[in-house]
């Protein structure tokens, strides 16, 4: 009986600290969360003003005869993944859900640049080619990720070597649902940078030297833009999932713990109940 209880006891005491544990997590994914939300707050301006420029550009140019690498891309290429996942786990199901978006695409026509250590992990079991690789860490990553990203894509689109490039990540749609998305970043389709309402009057914009010109300059911003707005979304959505899995974590270690400790409070009694007995029958 002895035993046991001591048992009990350890098994509650873990209980309890895998609880404590858990709701440490959930409350540093609650505030990276924040942080996360603040940089697509902080980004979107800017990718607002690059779609509308691009639109007035658009605006002053002859589309059937502009071209640009972003847009005349071979065919019968190889096609470029981006698969963006966490380095850690403890998620939920964000990882599985990727890993199975990525096999719906597999073939040993692609090419994988993998960011997030989970990602490159499952970038080797598949019939595409690993290109690169990047580790994310702990925190909303660095601009300069993008940039070097960027000139890889730059370097095979001008080696002739890829037909499109898609960027897979976990679109944060709410805290509590965050859905696999695999999206075209190349090539470009020039109606994907059309305003409808553009906010500047077209007339008064003037390009320098022309708008030809210009709009081939502000479409690598465009592709910069594009991928850190997914690196956002993919941080938010990593977050988001682990503070859940923490949440039902937690919530299930103290329901362990407190079943445990009604165990033991039944047990405990028990054992006193029956040396109260003991010594009331050797009186007799």
């Amino acid at each position: 009986m002895a035993a046991n209880l001591q048992l009990l006891k350890r098994r509650i005491k873990t209980s309890q600290n895998i609880a404590q544990i858990a709701k440490a997590m959930e409350t540093i994914s609650a505030s990276k969360i924040k942080k996360a939300q603040d940089a697509a707050s902080s980004n979107k301006p800017f990718a607002e003003k690059i779609l509308e420029l691009a639109a007035l550009a658009l605006s002053k140019i002859e589309r059937r005869k502009f071209t640009h690498e972003y847009i005349n891309l071979p065919k019968n290429k190889k096609s470029l993944y981006i698969f963006i996942s966490p380095d850690k786990g403890l998620c939920g199901g964000l990882n599985t859900n990727l890993y199975k978006k990525m096999i719906e695409v597999d073939s040993q026509n692609n090419l994988y640049i993998t960011l997030g250590k989970k990602a490159e992990l499952f970038g080797g079991k598949l019939k595409g080619t690993l290109y690169a690789s990047f580790p994310l860490g702990s925190t909303l990553p660095d601009y300069t990720l993008i940039v070097q990203v960027k000139k890889m894509i730059d370097e095979l689109v001008l080696k002739k070597e890829i037909s499109e490039v898609q960027i897979l990540f976990a679109e944060f749609e709410s805290i509590l649902t965050q859905k696999p998305l695999a999206a075209k970043l190349l090539p470009l389709n020039l109606t994907d940078l059309k305003l409808d309402t553009p906010q500047t009057d077209s007339t008064d914009a003037i390009f320098e030297p022309d708008a030809e010109s210009f709009l081939k300059d502000l479409l690598p911003q465009y592709i910069e833009t594009q991928i850190y707005n997914a690196l956002i979304q993919a941080f938010t959505s990593e977050q988001a999932a682990r503070m859940m899995a923490m949440q039902n974590a937690k919530n299930y270690a103290f329901d362990i713990a407190d079943y445990l400790t009604l165990s033991y409070n039944k047990s405990r009694q028990e054992r006193i109940t029956n040396e109260i007995l003991d010594l009331t029958n050797s009186q007799y």
